[in-house]
């Protein structure tokens, strides 16, 4: 055997000792905290032997965000909350870990449109002014129940446990956004062409952000395994 041959065959080894290291013991508990771009999060997990692992994690955020989606000015807040039941497969026994889950899934935007300077709004391809519309609210929400699919990699400490690092990258399947707009207070709040056009405005935004059907999540997390 060459010298190269020796070379491949150590990294191979080397390779297969990260995966198996730090494995996860049968009957070991944890409990966490996260940051995620679901929000910050908190998690417990319980692990049934070398390769399976099953954690309950809750996330939550708040942001507010003005912006322009299909004309319109808005005031909006951003609401993430969800809860996530993950099921962890460890194939190698060791750090490296591939994640199926299902969260229930309450992420919203909430949002007030801003008029334009002339106090008019551009809805559905109609122009209406503030007093014609009075208040014009705007929600989003998604499908309460997303499936989740991910990959990642947990130390979990000594061989005794301890604090250990946790890093992992996924998507949730959010389905596509429901877009709702509301005029209240305005003269024409009950009008039909009114409504017309609100409810052509909601399926053009819809279209706009259907990108968000697919969530990227991103997760850095430190855990205490007992």
């Amino acid at each position: 055997m060459d010298a190269s041959s020796v070379s491949r065959m150590r990294s191979v080894l080397l390779l297969g000792l990260a995966a198996t290291a730090s494995p996860a013991l049968a009957g070991e508990a944890s409990l966490g905290v996260a940051a995620s771009t679901l929000g910050l999060g908190a998690e417990a997990g319980w692990s049934f032997n070398d390769h399976l692992v099953v954690r309950a994690a809750g996330y939550a955020f708040s942001y507010s965000e003005d912006g322009e989606e299909g004309g319109i000015r808005y005031d909006g807040d951003l609401d993430l909350s969800s809860g996530a039941l993950y099921l962890d497969w460890h194939p190698f026994g060791g750090i490296f870990r591939v994640t199926g889950g299902a969260f229930a899934n309450a992420n919203e935007v909430n949002a007030e449109g801003v008029p334009d300077a002339g106090g008019t709004y551009d809805i559905g391809g109609a122009t209406f002014t503030t007093a014609e519309v009075g208040r014009l609210g705007a929600g989003v929400d998604f499908d309460s129940v997303a499936p989740y699919l991910g990959l990642g990699w947990r130390s979990r400490g000594g061989d005794d446990g301890g604090f250990g690092f946790s890093f992992d990258l996924g998507v949730l399947f959010q389905g596509s956004p429901n877009v709702e707009l509301s005029s209240t207070g305005g003269t024409l709040s009950g009008d039909p062409q009114l409504q017309a056009a609100l409810q052509q405005e909601e399926s053009d935004l819809e279209d706009d952000i259907d990108k968000y059907e697919i969530y990227p999540v991103v997760t850095l997390g430190l855990t205490y395994t007992f």
